[in-house]
């Protein structure tokens, strides 16, 4: 069922965008095996889709699926592999086991088993979700955030800065 909500969503998107002519320099897809066997160099920007056992390219604005994807710079899109790591700022869905974000992400970061953010708004769900100032809901087993804005749900529950308590299980809190 969650494969045939991935497949829907893919549609849509490109749906939307298929009118959209790529901006200059970037290419629509991208097909690869492993970083440097893909179509495009991993230098190139995708606007589009790109599917891979494990991609690199420097940019990304569609859909990106696969074993393992990576970005250096930023995503806007949905991204869903085995193991997501974005070194930009991402706007989105990260779906897997294991997403990191290393700058500002926006959307939402879900998987069973760690979610990863330098900052965030959105929500986290995933058994261990990190964040170093995160706006939102962080959902799993283990939840950290040095601050938060917003609530922690699970059976430990860490705020290392201004949380109701530094650490509080089932749920804790801060409201700046």
């Amino acid at each position: 069922m969650k494969f045939v909500q991935i497949i829907l969503v893919a549609v849509v998107v490109l749906a939307a965008t298929a009118h959209v002519a790529p901006a200059e320099g970037t290419k629509p897809i991208n097909l690869s095996l492993f970083d440097p066997i893909q179509i495009f160099k991993n230098d190139t920007a995708i606007h589009g889709v790109r599917l891979n056992i494990y991609g690199k390219n420097a940019e990304l604005k569609g859909i990106d699926l696969g074993i393992a994807n990576f970005i250096t710079g930023d995503v806007v899109g949905l991204q869903h592999g085995v193991v997501n790591v974005v070194k930009g700022d991402f706007t989105g869905w990260q779906a897997g086991p294991v997403q990191v974000t290393e700058g500002f992400m926006k959307g939402l970061q879900s998987g069973m088993i760690y979610s990863r953010n330098g900052s965030g708004k959105g929500l986290m769900a995933s058994g261990l979700n990190w964040s170093d100032d995160f706006i939102g809901l962080q959902f799993g087993i283990v939840n950290y955030a040095i601050t938060i804005n917003g609530i922690q749900l699970g059976l430990i529950n860490i705020i290392k800065e201004g949380g109701m308590l530094p650490f509080f299980p089932i749920f804790n809190f801060s409201f700046k």
